[in-house]
């Protein structure tokens, strides 16, 4: 009888212990196959719904994939809950470069998005929008971003939708650029990066890194002005970081929102006037204007004014072409300066 009662609880136990197992392994197979498509960079393929599962091979981000089953159970990865999906891909180019030809296995529902052709280029914005959000992503995860966003751009059907996959490449080659690391820039893949591309990209040599140059912006507002996508790419531009040491000095600060006045130019009526006259008001301080009307004979002063009164210049005939009621109290600023 003990040795039963042994066998039996031996025999339970492991039921306890594998039942687990099995039901991750247990799949619902679909009537019809459903499309999906990956919105993370080198993307898992596993050959059973489980993290722990051998790794079958990595896809590429904004890969499409064909699901024919998923687990029976929900699984949480990462704080997401979610099935797993048995796909198939065919004539795909994974991660790693390699040719991913007629293969199937597992990846994880939290990871992937439904897929129709009929809105592939609206899902293609919000996979290249969404991964330029994250804050953890790599210098290949990157990559993989910048790539998307470039390929996407042949497949743009309008001028309006070219204009935002274009700005999105530049705004992934910015993201890029911002995992360069200052101690590796010499060393391979940063060296052959910082080559191809050095007429896009420019060293900040205060806070280290390398910063999108603003004239790639710019030169795409020009392009694209018709376009109602034009307002958000002048707004990139007018934020966009560059290279500066202002510290204390309120005269460099103010010629630091020198693009908010670019975009009130360019964009007098645009969907950020508002906040761009309220950061050149903040901006132009009481010592901005005394800098201005100063008469000293000194040289770094005159070059100072010199090249305030040609910001202002520029601000008061973009002042002219804006309503927006935040002018008010700016007007008025510049009225003090002699």
């Amino acid at each position: 009888m003990k040795i039963k009662s042994k066998v039996l609880t031996l025999t339970i136990l492991l039921l306890v212990l594998l039942s687990p197992v099995r039901a991750q392994t247990d799949e619902v197979k679909f009537g019809a196959a459903v499309a999906k498509i990956t919105s993370v960079s080198a993307m898992r393929v596993r050959k059973a719904p489980q993290v722990t599962a051998e790794e079958v091979i990595r896809l590429k981000l904004g890969t499409v994939v064909t699901a024919v089953a998923r687990s029976a159970n929900e699984d949480t990865v990462a704080g997401q809950r979610d099935y797993w999906y048995r796909v198939n891909f065919s004539n795909q180019q994974t991660a790693s470069g390699q040719a991913a030809n007629d293969q199937t296995g597992w990846v994880f529902g939290g990871l992937l998005l439904d897929y129709d052709p009929d809105h592939r280029q609206q899902l293609l914005k919000q996979i290249v929008e969404d991964r330029l959000k994250a804050e953890t992503t790599e210098f290949l995860d990157r990559q993989e971003i910048y790539n998307l966003a470039s390929s996407s751009i042949a497949e743009a059907e309008d001028t309006d939708t070219r204009a935002e996959f274009e700005l999105l490449k530049l705004l992934a080659l910015r993201n890029w650029a911002g995992s360069v690391p200052n101690e590796q820039k010499t060393k391979s893949p940063y060296r052959e990066w910082l080559t191809a591309h050095k007429a896009e990209i420019i060293e900040n040599e205060f806070r280290g890194g390398y910063d999108l140059r603003t004239d790639m912006l710019w030169n795409l507002e020009t392009k694209y002005h018709a376009s109602p996508v034009a307002d958000t790419i002048a707004w990139e531009a007018a934020r966009n970081e560059q290279p500066s040491d202002c510290e204390n000095d309120q005269v460099c600060g103010f010629f630091r929102f020198a693009g908010d006045i670019k975009y009130l130019n360019l964009q007098p009526q645009g969907e950020h006037a508002a906040e761009a006259l309220n950061n050149l008001n903040e901006a132009l301080t009481d010592e901005v204007i005394k800098t201005a009307n100063d008469k000293s004979s000194d040289k770094y002063l005159l070059e100072q004014r010199a090249e305030l009164q040609k910001t202002f210049r520029s601000l008061r005939l973009a002042l002219q072409k804006v309503s927006a009621p935040e002018k008010a109290e700016l007007v008025q600023k510049l009225g003090r300066v002699k």
